[in-house]
């Protein structure tokens, strides 16, 4: 009798380690995803979503159905970066809109709140250095919340930039700065610092490191839509010439 009830219990942690393996691999978004070469494969990838998105859509009905959706998409209580995911994939979105680059950021607190929150400006300000992560931070350390906060500079610890792709080398290292710490939704293929600290000048990779950084806890869904705001530029060539 006890060796068919050790047995059975053998089974049952057996079945839910599979089952938690299942579930985390679901999780993962394969890398190779994460590296959209031109307009064609973005429009596949964007396809792919459930937005109901078709090959014949114009771009602001493409738009449109990413920002139905994000707006209704709820949560998943195992995805506990979702929540920012979900709020700075918004603010990307409201950046392409405006017919900028699709990168958003959000400001959390200690308590886990969202109290700031911005999007890349470059194109729609004729200004080099919007970027989302940048906005964020000036907009804030410029607001009247930013006593609560900040100690002349440097903020209050526990302070997370969470951002919808992968600070680049600028944003990252004004983030150090300030001494909060770093999340990302999405790994940036081509300009993603974070993933790069080791080649930061000492003094500054001593201070990268004194942070906490890691890619955030989300959900498949908010990644891939990260990815897709990200180059969304590809749509209709906007930027530069």
């Amino acid at each position: 009798m006890k060796r068919a009830l050790i047995l059975v219990c053998v089974i049952i942690l057996v079945f839910q380690a599979n089952a938690q393996q299942d579930k985390s691999a679901v999780a993962k978004v394969n890398s190779g995803y994460f590296v959209t070469h031109n307009r064609e494969d973005l429009i596949l990838k964007l396809i792919d979503l459930p937005c109901g998105i078709k090959t014949a859509d114009p771009l602001k009905v493409i738009l449109e159905k990413m920002q139905t959706f994000l707006v209704a998409f709820k949560p998943a209580p195992e995805y506990t970066d979702d929540e920012y995911a979900k709020a700075a994939n918004l603010q990307a979105l409201k950046s392409v809109m405006q017919g900028g680059y699709g990168i958003g950021s959000v400001l959390i607190n200690q308590e886990g709140k969202i109290i700031a929150a911005a999007h890349n400006s470059q194109i729609q300000k004729h200004r080099s250095d919007l970027h989302a992560e940048m906005t964020l931070l000036t907009d804030f350390e410029e607001s009247r919340l930013a006593k609560q906060y900040v100690n002349i500079y440097i903020y209050k610890p526990g302070l997370i930039v969470f951002s919808s792709a992968e600070p680049c080398p600028m944003c990252f290292i004004r983030i150090n700065t300030t001494g909060a710490d770093t999340k990302y939704c999405t790994p940036g293929p081509d300009d993603g610092m974070v993933s790069r600290t080791d080649f930061l000048p000492p003094a500054w990779k001593e201070m990268a490191l004194k942070r906490k950084v890691s890619l955030g806890n989300c959900s498949p869904i908010m990644q891939k839509m990260s990815h897709l705001l990200f180059y969304s530029y590809l749509l209709d060539n906007r930027g530069p010439k």
